[in-house]
């Protein structure tokens, strides 16, 4: 068993398959990868029958047991993923059992609030140190997916501790892989060639996994903001 664990929580209606290519870097350096569906089904997200908090609850527990098999454990997690992620590492660093575990948590281009068309900060609404390793990414070009009342700005103001970190012209799909990438950039915008941006993502997952500081990844696409 790998001694490192990478779980990412995908984004409102993202398979786990979209991450393949995201986080197949990880994989390769010898880490465990977990993309896990939580939700009952894609009905129960559509109509509002599984809570972001209902998300956390579920993925702190797939933390937990993770850290009991000796697992030094990386969450992150994209878009409404990405704000389930925040709740569940907020329960996890009051847990004595996991801290230790819990190596660090990247939030990647989140979204606050709840539905279709998040609009209200929700899991942002505080604003409180996290007291754990924390990377901010948000996507260079904002859109309709990520809109600014709740996109990851509204994050890394709620974790001041965190550090923030931009990539550039990344749209909210891009690091996704296959159809779901072609019609979330339909949607979202991006940039004109997104596989850079979906490598610089999966290079700041990694300088994460090593406890290492983001703004030593050097390219051309990333502006650290703090």
């Amino acid at each position: 068993m790998a001694d490192r664990a990478l779980v990412l929580l995908p984004g409102f209606l993202s398979s786990p398959r979209a991450y393949s290519a995201l986080v197949a870097p990880v994989g390769a350096v010898g880490a465990d990868v977990e993309v896990p569906s939580l939700a009952p089904g894609r009905l129960a997200l559509l109509t509002g029958r599984y809570s972001v908090e209902e998300e956390a609850v579920d993925a702190a527990a797939l933390v937990r047991a993770l850290v009991a098999q000796r697992s030094r454990v990386l969450l992150a997690g994209h878009s409404r993923g990405g704000q389930a992620a925040l709740r569940a590492a907020r329960m996890l660093v009051a847990d004595d059992a996991v801290r230790d575990g819990l190596i660090g948590l990247v939030l990647i281009d989140p979204v606050d609030g709840g539905g279709r068309q998040p609009s209200t900060r929700t899991s942002t609404a505080w604003c409180t140190p996290l007291g754990l390793r924390t990377t901010v990414v948000g996507a260079g070009h904002g859109g309709v997916c990520a809109p600014e009342p709740v996109n990851h700005a509204v994050f890394a103001d709620a974790i001041p501790d965190a550090r923030y970190v931009v990539v550039e012209g990344m749209g909210h799909a891009d690091m996704l892989g296959g159809r779901e990438r072609a019609l979330g950039r339909r949607l979202c915008g991006g940039a004109d060639d997104p596989d850079p941006c979906r490598g610089l993502v999966a290079r700041l997952l990694l300088t994460a996994l090593d406890g290492a500081d983001p703004a030593e990844v050097d390219d051309p696409l990333l502006r650290v903001v703090r």
